[in-house]
């Protein structure tokens, strides 16, 4: 597994270079450490070479958030983002509404995966996989991996959101996040 550290301060340059994920509970500052990191790596690298595909949810009692909630994004970034998220496990009323709503992320969401696929940049910021990983692809999620010098990501990693009536998300999400933690070549835990 990648190295694993918890509640560290990092530079733009201490994640040049590497796939970094970010993990946490909601409301732990995933996206905010994201954007500080973001707003460094922007003076280091080229921006016309940096795809953003923020998978978020828009911010709504303290849970989501989007990047630009936190930094405002140059033109030159290639910036991809769903127009409407689904939270399901706090929006579903029932295992059929939880998996509904997952599914349709997952169609909302891999266009934008694939279009980095197609034309690939050398630096991926990934905001949120695990909204994807309800139902989406792990190989999908690790050829962007692969096919990017720079990867930095967060994922959800908390106790708060894991009630899927039966649904399997939570475990599933749990499970994909461990197996991508482990070809990373820094993984941050924020408590």
């Amino acid at each position: 597994m990648a190295k694993y550290k918890r509640n560290i301060k990092l530079k733009g340059g201490d994640v040049l270079g590497k796939k970094v994920l970010v993990l946490g509970e909601t409301g732990s500052g995933k996206t905010k450490l994201l954007a500080e990191l973001l707003q460094e790596l922007m003076v280091l690298m080229n921006p016309e070479e940096m795809t953003i595909i923020d998978l978020a949810p828009q911010r709504a009692r303290g849970i989501g958030g989007k990047l630009t909630d936190y930094i405002n994004l140059i033109s030159k970034v290639r910036y991809l983002s769903p127009e409407r998220v689904y939270k399901p496990r706090l929006t579903g009323t029932s295992p059929e509404e939880i998996l509904r709503y997952a599914e349709s992320n997952k169609k909302i969401m891999e266009p934008l995966l694939n279009r980095f696929i197609q034309k690939p940049t050398e630096n991926l910021v990934l905001n949120d996989v695990t909204l994807y990983l309800h139902c989406g692809e792990l190989e999908t999620v690790l050829k962007c991996v692969g096919l990017a010098k720079t990867f930095l990501a967060t994922a959800y990693y908390g106790t708060k959101l894991v009630d899927d009536f039966g649904t399997g998300i939570s475990s599933r999400e749990r499970q994909l996040t461990n197996k991508l933690a482990n070809v990373m070549d820094l993984v941050i835990k924020i408590d």
